[in-house]
């Protein structure tokens, strides 16, 4: 009974994405500095995930006797 809930559920926001647009008058264009908040939010995310962390420890190797001090 909760799967045909969940079900209706998102049968009735699919119904509600596509009647939406058809009923609401159109909205004005954001501006378009508001515009590159996604493209902002992207490169953070990319930047995070493939730029090398600078403590990054390569396995086999003994570390450096200053990488056990923290750094300042």
């Amino acid at each position: 009974m909760e799967g045909v809930m969940v079900m209706l559920l998102l049968a009735a926001a699919a119904v509600l994405l596509l009647l939406l647009p058809l009923l609401l008058p159109p909205l004005p264009p954001p501006p378009s500095l508001l515009l590159l908040v996604p493209v902002v939010l992207l490169l953070a995310l990319l930047s995070l995930a493939f730029l090398p962390n600078r403590d990054v420890v390569v396995y086999g190797q003994q570390p450096a006797a200053d990488q056990f001090f923290f750094r300042q």
